[in-house]
């Protein structure tokens, strides 16, 4: 096992860059949950309910993950994600495709 060392100075940007990026992912699957909890609110039957909500969820996972990975990045703490993490998030992104597809957007 390695020993985690702060990272050194980075002319380049490239972890401001990741981390907006993982910033812009979370703020995406906020505003795709909050459209399709407003589907689900207004849904006519109870599956498209059942399923927007379950969309819904998933991407409430994913902006966590991309919100939890965004504050490391910026904090400059080397470690990778971990397994559970990385399975997690996709799972949940696998879970918002199918949940999507579902509802027939």
């Amino acid at each position: 096992m390695s020993v985690a060392v702060p990272w050194p100075a980075d002319t380049g940007l490239a972890v401001e860059r990741t981390a907006l990026a993982w910033r812009r992912t979370a703020l995406s699957s906020v505003l795709a949950a909050s459209v399709l909890t407003h589907a689900a609110i207004n849904a006519t039957t109870v599956a498209f309910a059942v399923t927007a909500a379950a969309a819904v969820a998933a991407l409430a996972v994913t902006a966590a993950c991309c919100y939890r990975r965004n504050l490391t990045l910026r904090a400059r703490r080397p470690h990778r994600i971990s397994p559970v993490i990385a399975t997690v998030a996709a799972a949940a992104t696998l879970a918002a495709a199918t949940a999507t597809l579902g509802l027939g957007l």
